[in-house]
Formats: C-alpha cells, structure tokens, sequence
C-alpha cells in the first residue's frame, strides 16, 4: 500500500496527468505560459507585458515557478507596473494566481 501511495505522490502514474499536461523546466518557460494566460484570460495585447520577475526557486514552494509579471507602462513618480502574481505548476504548466500575502495559490 505505501509504493502505490508513493507513486500516486511522485506522479508516476501517467494516466492520472491531465490530458493536456504539459510540464514545465524552466523559469522562461513558466514566464512565457504565465504571458499567454494573461493574454488569454483578459484580452490583453501581449504587447503591454514587458517581462516576469521571478522569485528563486529556493524561496519558491516545491513544484513552481512564482513571479510577478510587469507590464511596459511608463510612469512618472511612484508606480507600479506589476499585472499581477503567477504561479505555474512545475509538473503540468497549469497557471494559477498566486496569493502573496499568504505564500500560496489564490
């Protein structure tokens, strides 16, 4: 009973990933799926979004990338061009927001 629990942990059993799971290896990549949700989601030009700021993977809860994404927007004086926090599953590079005040998905 605890190999079948272990591998139910660790993903290896393949028929239980989504169909359309599609993991996720590196920052730029969790960045460039974090972009075009965005794009999608809210009828954004993927013009207006200018770069991710990522959070270390040492800080970062096992499994995702966390960043915040920034927009290109040009501002005098005190602003902000952040778009919103991401975090995107490691495993099968699902986009989720991320809560910063509780350090979690929401």
């Amino acid at each position: 009973m605890k190999e079948v629990a272990l591998l139910l942990a660790v993903g290896a059993v393949p028929w239980l990933s989504p169909p359309n799971a599609t993991p996720v290896t590196t920052a730029e990549e969790a960045c460039a799926a974090v972009k075009a949700h965005v794009v999608s989601r809210n009828s954004r030009a993927a013009s207006v979004i200018a770069f991710c700021d990522h959070i270390p993977e040492t800080e970062s809860p096992r499994g995702y990338y966390v960043m915040a994404l920034h927009s290109n927007r040009e501002c005098e004086g005190i602003c902000s061009t952040n778009m919103g926090w991401f975090a995107v599953q490691k495993s099968t590079g699902d986009v989720l927001d991320w809560d910063v005040a509780e350090w979690r998905p929401g």
